[in-house]
């Protein structure tokens, strides 16, 4: 009998060893699925690990490792979990979950199901197990059934979303067949994680068309990888604005960009609407408004390349006769080539009526062409600061050596000019700047 006894209680613990099996938790159960390894690390950042250890039951539609990584691949700001606000990724998480257990044989045809953050998933069973979300995203359940203690799990192999990801300025290019030279070309810079920044940002962006007459405008350019990164960088910038300014924004003005210039100011790109809108003097928009999450985009014609100041003058038609005076071709002073040299330079740039005045002066004037080239050459010099990028901000009260002679700043009306034959000159425009120097203009020639 002891030993019958002692026999029966060894199978009877037998038995039971054989049949209690403990089961996991959802989180502890995905940790052992080498598979579901960044579903894993997806919930711990969103600290959704704990919510789903409580009793449950819980459904969890749990997406591949490789389901995570189509949704970084579709969007080209996300490289890692890490990219990933933190509140998108529990609401893309919480879509998964259902706050019921529902195995596989549960589910009917065109089902709806509510999710843990309210959105629906519609079930179809046509041809095997399906899930569509919302955003018409459609996922095959690969494996079906797995239990744990608090719930069920069905692996799948999209990542659901409820609503569609919001583009930002390089989705939408990278979207765009006809920018395709301008991914690209940010590629090459570096710069496609800037774009992807909270901004907001305005992007003018070339076409691949403007692109390939960038190209063919230099023989020593057949693509992208010919010209100098430093050079492609800088000409990328100067398209960018880091504020959001649509097409209804626009005014005859001058906008910083993000390019820069001496001391590391802001490159000035010049908009026109008046006649036509153009930017930087000769580039017309194709399409506008085109709206992204951090800006907004402007397809335009042509490639901007960063102006000098002889080439910001020449771009505005309210400096036309100072270009005239400037390219006068009774000089002995090559000022286009001293202008367009690398300075840098501070010039305060009369504009066409302060011209007009000073022919007024005098009854024998009526063009340029009649002011003596020597007093032409005189004036002209007397309006280039050299060695010098002088921001408004940066002017102060006292004398200032020009190239034909000393002029006195004086800031206590105003920006105004007091020069040595005893002219006071108002300071009308300021900080226009360029890739080798800044201009202010001023409303009266400055006479030494």
């Amino acid at each position: 009998m002891t030993l019958f006894v002692s026999c029966a209680l060894l199978t009877s613990c037998d038995d039971d060893e054989d049949t209690i099996v403990k089961v996991d938790d959802i989180p502890t159960l995905a940790s052992k699925n080498a598979d579901l390894s960044t579903l894993v690390s997806a919930l711990q950042k969103a600290d959704l690990v704990t919510a789903l250890q409580a009793d449950g039951p819980f459904t969890v539609f749990a997406p591949s490792n490789t389901a995570f990584q189509k949704l970084l691949d579709s969007k080209a700001a996300w490289n890692s979990l890490d990219d990933i606000p933190v509140a998108t990724l529990e609401a893309v998480l919480k879509y998964h979950v259902v706050t019921s257990q529902a195995l596989s044989t549960d589910l009917s045809d065109n089902q709806e199901i509510t999710t843990l953050g309210g959105g629906k998933l519609t079930v179809d069973l046509t041809n095997g197990v399906k899930i569509e979300s919302t955003s018409y995203v459609t996922a095959t359940v690969t494996t079906a059934d797995v239990k744990a203690s608090n719930g069920v799990v069905h692996v799948i192999d999209e990542v659901l979303l409820m609503d569609d990801l919001p583009k930002d300025i390089t989705d939408l290019a990278i979207g765009t067949d006809n920018l395709s030279t301008l991914v690209a070309a940010l590629k090459k810079a570096d710069l496609v994680s800037a774009l992807q920044a909270d901004g907001p940002f305005t992007v003018f962006a070339p076409t691949n068309d403007a692109f390939q007459a960038l190209l063919d405008s230099n023989s020593d350019w057949n693509s992208l990888d010919d010209i100098p990164v430093e050079t492609l960088t800088q000409v990328l910038l100067f398209h960018v604005l880091d504020q959001k300014v649509l097409s209804t924004d626009l005014t005859d003005t001058y906008v910083n960009t993000l390019a820069k210039g001496p001391n590391d100011e802001p490159l000035s790109l010049q908009v026109e609407v008046t006649g036509g809108v153009q930017f930087n003097g000769d580039s017309a928009p194709i399409d506008v408004n085109i709206l992204g999450s951090n800006g907004v985009v402007h397809t335009i014609d042509k490639v901007m390349l960063p102006p000098n100041v002889v080439t910001i003058a020449s771009n505005n038609s309210a400096f036309s006769s100072l270009v005239a005076a400037l390219t006068d071709s009774r000089h002995t002073t090559d000022f286009v080539a001293l202008l367009t040299g690398d300075g840098p330079y501070t010039i305060f740039a009369p504009t066409n009526d302060a011209f007009q005045a000073l022919l007024d002066s005098d009854p024998s004037w009526n063009t340029i062409a009649d002011i003596p080239i020597g007093t032409l050459d005189a004036v002209l010099k007397y309006h280039v600061v050299g060695s010098a990028n002088v921001q408004a901000d940066q002017l102060a009260n006292g004398d200032v050596t020009t190239l034909g002679g000393t002029i006195t700043i004086d800031l206590t009306s105003g920006a105004q000019i007091q020069t040595s034959s005893m002219q006071t000159v108002n300071i009308v425009i300021t900080d226009v700047q360029g890739s080798n120097g800044v201009i202010h203009a001023v409303d009266k020639v400055l006479l030494p």
